[in-house]
């Protein structure tokens, strides 16, 4: 009886936390994995949304409600919300120019579409297409890259893919979600990764609902909510376009 007493609640607690499943096999190859991978998150091309920022920075921190469109492979289109609903800043990034409406202080910048420009809104060190391949749930590229190896990860894979001077390291569930992305300089120096949580696949593609950015070297995070997700419509015709309103001060950026 007392050995009934000792078995019942462990039989109980097997049955209700239940383990992930172990991938098992053989190392998968890394060209491969790589091409699956990008294969299954060619969708959505273009994607439209409603997102709370939260940001910790010693630039530019603070709580954003924002509109976001993106196109592939690098065109963005940014728009901060005040609590009232007006449009406090307007950022577009497109084919590589960068323009920035700051209609707070009254200013239009607009220059090259590099890292430093477009942390004038949401401080992040990523380029443009970066930014679109992860909130469209894609592995950012790493330019002269190639896939280095590749390993079984839990019920996922761990994907390492590496260029003369950086690292990218990529986990991946079982279905090829993009679940994190780390990028080193060298082997060990953490510039910045990104967790991609709460996948949304009625879109037919793996989406995330919540990105969460930590870039160590500039004391930066960033948590990033997305609502209302339109995927695979394209956003209206001039949407990665923005011209000088007529008074606005205009300051020429590198």
């Amino acid at each position: 009886m007392s050995a009934l007493r000792l078995s019942l609640p462990l039989l109980l607690l097997a049955t209700a936390c239940p383990t992930a499943p172990v991938l098992t096999g053989p190392p998968p190859d890394p060209g491969a994995l790589y091409i699956q991978a990008k294969k299954a998150h060619g969708v959505p091309e273009t994607l439209s949304c409603d997102a709370k920022a939260f940001v910790d920075a010693p630039e530019n921190g603070g709580r954003y409600a924002l509109h976001i469109s993106v196109k592939r492979p690098a065109s963005i289109r940014m728009e901060a919300i005040t609590p009232m609903g007006d449009p406090a800043a307007v950022l577009v990034a497109d084919k590589g120019a960068f323009a920035l409406l700051d209609l707070r202080n009254n200013v239009f910048y607009r220059g090259p579409s590099t890292p430093e420009n477009l942390s004038r809104l949401i401080p992040a060190p990523l380029r443009d297409d970066e930014i679109v391949s992860l909130i469209t749930g894609d592995i950012p590229e790493l330019p002269d890259s190639r896939p280095d190896s590749a390993a079984r990860n839990g019920d996922g894979y761990r994907l390492v893919i590496v260029s003369p001077r950086m690292r990218q390291e990529v986990l991946l569930g079982g279905d090829l979600r993009v679940v994190e992305v780390r990028r080193f300089e060298g082997r060990d120096r953490l510039l910045w990764s990104v967790g991609l949580d709460e996948h949304d696949d009625t879109s037919g593609a793996q989406v995330p609902r919540l990105l969460h950015l930590d870039a160590p070297p500039g004391r930066i995070k960033v948590d990033l909510r997305l609502r209302n997700v339109l995927a695979g419509k394209p956003p209206p015709s001039g949407a990665f376009l923005l011209g000088v309103p007529p008074g606005m001060r205009v300051e020429e950026v590198q």
